[in-house]
């Protein structure tokens, strides 16, 4: 008998995803656990995407063209590094706003509607690091 919420639980990736013509992930070396929007959980108005960046790929990655959206998102880099939870394994070269921002350790970032964000690239990546965007989606797009 299915329980009433096992349909909240997303373990796969979203079928046939296409990718915005802004971001570039690398397939070999982006690994996409999952993803949840209104099509993948019906109703939900707060998405996500998650995914490893692993290491072995090109020292260089562009994840992001620079882009502005509607609504605020928010961004997290954070290295699978037991020594030190806080090194980010890698470097973040990211652009918020027009300013250029180098970053090497563990980070979130909040970025407000509107405002614009990337080209986004990220560089020799030494241990998988785990990425996540988080954004409304569904009804709550309209409701900004």
């Amino acid at each position: 008998m299915a329980k009433k919420y096992e349909k909240n639980f997303v373990t796969k990736d979203k079928p046939n995803f296409k990718y915005p013509a802004y971001e570039h992930p690398d397939p070999k070396k982006s690994i996409r656990l999952a993803y949840i929007d209104e099509t993948t959980v019906k109703g939900a108005e707060f998405g996500c995407e998650n995914m490893w960046l692993l290491p072995g790929g090109p020292k260089e990655q562009k994840l992001l063209d620079a882009n502005t959206q509607p609504y605020d998102r928010f961004f997290g880099f954070y290295a699978f590094n037991y020594d030190n939870i806080r090194d980010l394994c890698a470097e973040v070269e990211l652009y918020i706003g027009g300013e250029k921002h180098t970053v090497k350790k563990s980070f979130a970032m909040f970025v407000p509607a509107k405002l614009e964000v990337g080209p986004l690239t990220i560089r020799n990546i030494t241990k998988p690091i785990f990425f996540t965007t988080e954004f409304p989606c569904g009804k709550a797009v309209k409701k900004k």
